[in-house]
């Protein structure tokens, strides 16, 4: 999937199925790593924008949202999608199915598996990509809630340009601090480094940290700020994503939510655009 190193997001509960950035040197990606998406089309932004207003035109009062704050150990079934438009005309659509399992009231997991298209110029394919496993834990110390994790990445794309094509262990730290009874900051550190799978891909190690604010509301609705930087040790190229975030609960355990986001620096991704529909057990 793109240079972005891996699907896999930080340990929120909220994390999207495409989560790296798209690296490309001088506004080009390696072609080992490209996992492009689809260019979102007008109909396709529009029913991001039409569901999100739908979920909080219909949030219930007193529903606060459940799934949003990383901190947050729930099990649930979300069904992921998203689209990336990647220079050169190139494109990605995903859909992901993630279960999340809270374990213990402070030790949760989860695994994904995307179905991705690929679409360039030259080349379109469709599969499975790369599957993901991760799991957390909970340390609250005062007001603060440290969260250190680990994500598995397993190399199970069905095409080489549907996945890294590398098995990754990648230790993840992470703290959540309250600003208020209806807002939050996450700052999280992950570093994604590769220890096995095709001796003929690109190894991967690279730094990424990463920060979200939220604001939420008791009548169900939320607003979210995600950026994040990714810095690749072996290519030296950077990548800036920021995505915005809109959503709501449709029920005390059914939520929505669209976002759309871009990169800066060498990242490769032009636009993107996300749903997701969560059912919380």
């Amino acid at each position: 999937m793109s240079a972005r190193f891996g699907r896999a997001a930080l340990c929120e509960p909220h994390a999207t199925a495409y989560a790296g950035p798209h690296l490309a040197p001088s506004g080009r990606r390696p072609p080992e790593t490209l996992m492009p998406i689809r260019f979102p089309s007008a109909p396709q932004a529009l029913a991001a924008l039409a569901l999100s207003t739908a979920a909080l035109a219909h949030a219930q009062d007193g529903s606060t949202p459940k799934g949003v704050n990383p901190k947050d150990n729930l099990s649930k079934l979300e069904l992921i999608y998203k689209g990336d438009a990647l220079d050169g005309s190139q494109r990605i659509d995903s859909f992901t199915v993630k279960y999340d399992r809270a374990l213990t009231p402070l030790l949760g997991a989860n695994v994904e598996l995307p179905i991705v298209r690929y679409s360039g110029p030259f080349l379109t394919e469709s599969g499975v990509g790369d599957m993901n496993f991760r799991v957390r834990y909970n340390v609250q110390r005062g007001a603060v809630t440290f969260i250190p994790g680990l994500e598995i990445v397993a190399p199970t794309a069905s095409q080489d340009v549907l996945g890294l094509g590398k098995w990754q262990l990648n230790p993840v730290l992470g703290a959540v601090m309250p600003l208020s009874q209806t807002a939050f900051v996450f700052a999280g550190y992950k570093h994604l480094y590769s220890i096995g799978g095709d001796d003929a891909r690109r190894d991967i190690n690279a730094s990424q940290p990463r920060v979200l604010v939220a604001r939420l509301s008791p009548q169900g609705w939320w607003l979210l700020a995600d950026a994040k930087y990714t810095h690749d040790w072996g290519t030296k190229i950077d990548a800036f994503d920021i995505e915005l975030e809109a959503g709501g609960m449709l029920s005390p355990n059914t939520g929505i939510s669209a976002r759309i986001g871009t990169s800066a620096l060498d990242g490769a991704r032009n636009t993107t655009i996300g749903l997701n529909l969560r059912f919380i057990f």
